[in-house]
């Protein structure tokens, strides 16, 4: 890192201008030293070349004559020269004459011949002088001398140190009068310029302005430019200031509208990433907000099947900014968390910020308004149908009322005429009769579904022996249709032969269906068979049926006949009789019964109508236990105990020889108290005889008291009560069975059978 970047603007300058000048102080010390090094070298060299030409004169003569004595004496002066440190002589014919090395320390190797001679030059540190021994213009011979150039070097030090001195002297002269105090004036108002700006920016107040300059120069230049900057941030910072304080606003507004929001509201970026989605929307899709930010919408609400075709989409509005999704509110299926489907109604904004862009996505639950327009189609279908069955309806009233009427009116003022009533009175009295019957049921049907409709129609279920009404049916309609005439069988089927099997229901009403189902049959069966009967198809229910190989129906018309005033239309139309409500009754009346109705059927081939009835077997003695036990003098429960609770002496008597034969252990009770008591010290007890009316405490305390510890023992209700309502007073207590007073000794013995045959 450049350690100048972080200086201030003062001490950049102030390098600058220092650097230049020593830069320069250099340059010309530089040039300086050279000029005096060469200088001094060439005065070095000067200086020795006189010295040498003076040596030379001086040795001429004693080369001449070879003299070594006075050769020492020359030499001697010679050697007051410091620097001259060997000395080597030669001939006239380049031979070597003598030398005298004046340093034993240092090694010379003069050359043996002289190239060169009346030289001067530095080699190796040393100055090299070859010079001639002159005398009276005469060359006598060469000497050699190597002279220590130390002296030199001493001598350029000193030079170069005295320039680097002034050159130090002048700088720091230059620095201090000069560079500091322009520098200072150059940066002072920078200096001020960048405290305005750390203070503005401290404080965070750009509404102040900073004093210009008054001269023309760049730093003015740059304080004004400074001013209309501050002046345009002011302006920013205002219009920021308001943008923001209106867009918190907003968000606040959008904020409480969106959280507060019935609708489902999801805001998503351009790419239709979720970014964030309220509280209506946590509620509809089972999703906390944490749990799908950032997740695409087709992996959180689209159901997977529709996933291909919404990506379609999504990839046309990231290509031209619009698409299906786009354009006003639409429907759609959604999907929750529990992948749940629902009916959706969705509007999609687009919103567009400085840096980014995206949808607002609201989506309102419409499941149940769908629902209620599917209802209305239905409605309105049903409506419309109704409206066609009742327009049928009052056409077949018109013709099911006028044809028994015209019957009843016209016969009966032929027999008001004279002349032909002996001869033609029974027939015409059977004529009216007969109009009347029908014109009854007519009115009945009439009656029935406008009860069913109210809600007013009751049944009176009660016990009732099964097969007597099925034989009465059977031979009614035998009659009533002459089945003697017809070209199909009508039979009967029972799955249970014995005529004291009963079971609970109303009587009159299972004749009514039954009655309703197979003159239905009738109407429509010309050839092959008519059957009904019943059977069990599980042991808690009976089945009965009416099976007939007529017309048959379409599959997609069966619903409609059990509808109010349905009927389907025949291409032959000669058995469109009726009102159109015998099965919706018929379906109605096994409903309130406790069972269920339905058809299966197949055009061209006939139809069978099913309905069940409740079937209660430990209500029930025929089945079980008269049809199993017939002669009550076979009887045994030897081992099986019997508790009788009985107040009355007569009635003790009684039961006393009805039991002996039975050979069963006998308890007695003369009230409820104690009844309660032996039952609850004798768990053994397999069957118990209550009396309801009893001193202390009656049959209904007793059995509710015996009850609360033993669940399972069977308990037989006896009472001389005859009201309609006592039965169920007797089950609601906890009794298993009911027996009215005076007692019979066949169906007690068939009962006490039955029961504890079972255990």
């Amino acid at each position: 890192m450049n350690p100048i970047a972080n200086l201030s603007i003062k001490h950049k300058l102030m390098v600058g201008f220092i650097s230049t000048i020593i830069i320069t102080a250099v340059l010309i010390s530089s040039v300086s030293i050279y000029y005096l090094s060469n200088f001094a070298e060439n005065d070095f060299k000067e200086k020795y070349n006189d010295f040498s030409k003076s040596i030379g004169e001086m040795l001429a003569s004693t080369i001449e004559y070879k003299n070594p004595v006075e050769l020492q004496e020359k030499v001697g002066y010679i050697k007051t020269q410091k620097e001259i440190e060997f000395i080597q002589i030669y001939f006239l014919d380049g031979t070597k004459f003598d030398n005298y090395k004046f340093d034993q320390n240092l090694d010379f190797n003069p050359p043996n011949t002289l190239d060169t001679i009346n030289s001067v030059n530095i080699i190796n540190d040393k100055l090299i002088i070859t010079r001639k021994a002159i005398r009276d213009n005469e060359t006598l011979g060469t000497i050699y001398l190597e002279i220590s150039t130390e002296k030199l070097h001493y001598q350029k030090l000193r030079c170069i140190g005295a320039i680097i001195v002034v050159g130090l002297l002048i700088t720091l002269l230059i620095i201090v009068l000069f560079i500091r105090p322009f520098s200072k004036t150059l940066s002072k108002k920078i200096i001020e310029l960048t405290d305005f700006i750390k203070l503005t920016n401290k404080n965070k107040d750009y509404s102040q302005q900073i004093e210009i300059p008054e001269n023309n120069d760049e730093i003015a230049d740059l304080y004004k430019e400074f001013g209309k900057m501050m002046t345009l941030i002011n302006k920013t910072k205002k219009e920021r200031e308001n943008a923001i304080n209106l867009e918190k606003s907003t968000n606040e507004i959008f904020l409480k509208v969106n959280m507060s929001s019935f609708d489902a509201i999801i805001i998503t970026d351009e790419k239709l990433k979720i970014k964030s989605i309220n509280k209506a929307a946590e509620n509809l899709f089972g999703y906390k907000s944490d749990d799908i930010i950032n997740s695409s919408i087709q992996n959180t609400i689209i159901p997977k099947e529709e996933i291909d075709s919404f990506e379609n989409e999504i990839n046309k509005y990231l290509t031209t900014g619009t698409c299906k999704f786009t354009n006003g509110s639409f429907e759609m299926v959604g999907c929750k968390k529990n992948n749940d489907k629902f009916f959706a109604e969705v509007s999609v904004t687009n919103y567009t910020t400085e840096t980014v862009r995206g949808c607002a996505i609201t989506i309102r639950d419409i499941t149940a308004r769908k629902q209620r327009e599917k209802e209305l189609v239905e409605a309105k279908q049903k409506a419309e149908e109704s409206d066609k069955l009742k327009s049928a309806f009052l056409a077949n009233m018109s013709h099911e009322i006028r044809t028994p009427m015209n019957s009843i009116i016209g016969f009966s003022e032929l027999l008001a005429k004279p002349g032909n009533f002996d001869k033609n009175k029974e027939k015409y009295l059977n004529f009216i009769i007969n109009s009347g019957k029908s014109l009854l049921n007519l009115i009945n049907d009439i009656i029935d579904i406008s009860k069913i409709e109210a809600g007013q129609l009751k049944v009176k279920i009660r016990k009732t022996a099964l097969n007597p009404i099925m034989n009465e049916i059977y031979i009614s309609q035998y009659q009533v249709n002459d089945i003697n005439n017809k070209s199909f069988e009508f039979r009967m089927k029972n799955a249970v032969e014995s005529d004291d099997f009963n079971i609970e229901t109303d009587p009159f009403r299972l004749k009514q269906i039954l009655n309703n189902l197979i003159g239905n049959a009738m109407k429509f069966t010309e050839n092959g068979f008519i059957e009904f009967g019943y059977r069990f198809s599980n042991p808690e229910e009976l089945l009965f049926y009416v099976k007939d190989t007529g017309v048959g129906m379409p599959k997609d018309k069966i619903d409609i006949i059990f509808e109010r005033f349905g009927q389907i239309e025949q291409k032959d139309d000669k058995n469109q009789q009726g009102t159109g409500l015998g099965l919706a009754i018929s379906k109605k009346l096994s409903e309130l019964l406790g069972g269920k109705m339905w058809v299966e059927s197949e055009e061209g081939k006939g139809s069978t109508f099913y309905f069940t009835l409740p079937y209660e077997s430990d209500l029930n003695t025929a089945d079980e236990y008269g049809a199993a036990f017939s002669d009550t003098n076979t009887l045994s429960l030897k081992g099986k105990n019997i508790l009788v609770a009985e107040d009355e002496d007569m009635n003790i008597a009684f039961m006393k020889e009805v039991l002996d034969e039975t050979e069963a252990n006998v308890l007695w009770a003369k009230n409820g108290k104690e009844a309660v008591d032996i039952a609850k010290n004798n768990s053994e007890i397999d069957l118990i005889l209550m009396d309801i009316k009893m001193p202390i405490m009656n049959g209904y305390d007793a059995t509710k008291a015996i009850r609360e510890f033993n669940k399972k023992v069977v308990i037989i209700a006896q009472t001389a009560y005859a009201l309609t309502d006592e039965k169920d007073k007797t089950i609601e207590a906890g009794c298993n069975y009911y027996l009215t007073k005076p007692i019979d000794i066949n169906l007690l013995m068939k009962i006490l059978y039955g029961f504890l045959n079972k255990k």
